[in-house]
């Protein structure tokens, strides 16, 4: 195991049991390499930086993540978000590994074996809107009042199209979020339901997964992928370190 500067302040990306896997092959945030602080059987994956303060930029962001999707190569892995920062090697042992060993242990013991996977779901505007003109009667007479006329003559028949496809979609949007949502936790140990991002959003899920269990998780995702075709794209983002199932309650 490569030493570390003991003296410098240390970047943490995550956790993982010592002896574990390799390190990172990749550097870390400023090129800096990646080295393992060790104690009592857990190990935390670090790299020097000047200071104590860390900018937040995109680059930094993707290293943090890289790092962790290496790291999961050689097993489980516990992320830390982005940013956490600490004076030496020495408090890293003293602040995170020693005074948190058992609840970092037992989480180590929950997620081994489980990866988290990532789903979007993005709405084909003008197959969705076909949908709520479809199904929406109110909708479908505002479109048809509109048709071929001026702006300035229609505006508030405008404005009141736009509310009424904006409630349909919402209504759609819970419907097909929980569908989706529904036939791939058969195949997952847990979820989390984030937000949408923008309108067009359908779904923004993750999934806790056994890695015996990917296949058939990748199956169905095929499966909802075809059933939504020319509606729905899905994306998936994945294998990845668990980020949205770890709760370490650790400030550091």
């Amino acid at each position: 195991m490569t030493k570390s500067n003991g003296k410098a302040a240390k970047y943490v990306y995550g956790v993982v049991r010592a002896g574990d896997g390799s390190l990172p092959k990749d550097g870390g945030i400023n090129d800096e390499p990646v080295k393992l602080v060790t104690a009592e059987g857990l190990a935390a994956l670090t790299s020097d930086v000047p200071d104590e303060v860390l900018e937040a930029g995109r680059e930094e962001l993707l290293t943090h993540a890289r790092v962790l999707e290496q790291a999961l190569e050689g097993g489980v892995v516990l992320p830390m978000r982005f940013g956490v920062v600490m004076p030496n090697e020495q408090s890293v042992r003293d602040q995170l590994l020693t005074p948190h060993r058992e609840e970092l242990e037992a989480q180590l013991e929950e997620m081994d074996g489980k990866v988290e996977i990532n789903i979007k779901g993005i709405y084909e505007e003008e197959a969705v809107l076909r949908e709520v003109l479809a199904e929406n009667a109110e909708a479908a007479d505002l479109r048809q009042a509109i048709h071929g006329k001026p702006e300035d003559a229609t505006y508030y028949e405008r404005i009141r199209l736009g509310e009424v496809v904006a409630q349909a979609l919402t209504v759609k949007r819970s419907e097909d979020e929980r569908g989706i949502v529904d036939r791939l936790l058969g195949c997952a140990v847990a979820v989390e339901v984030s937000d949408v991002v923008h309108e067009r959003m359908a779904v923004n899920a993750s999934f806790l997964v056994a890695r015996d269990r990917l296949e058939r998780f990748d199956r169905a995702v095929d499966e909802l992928g075809e059933e939504h075709a020319g509606r729905i794209r899905l994306t998936y983002t994945g294998p990845l370190p668990p980020h949205s199932f770890v709760e370490l309650g650790i400030e550091a």
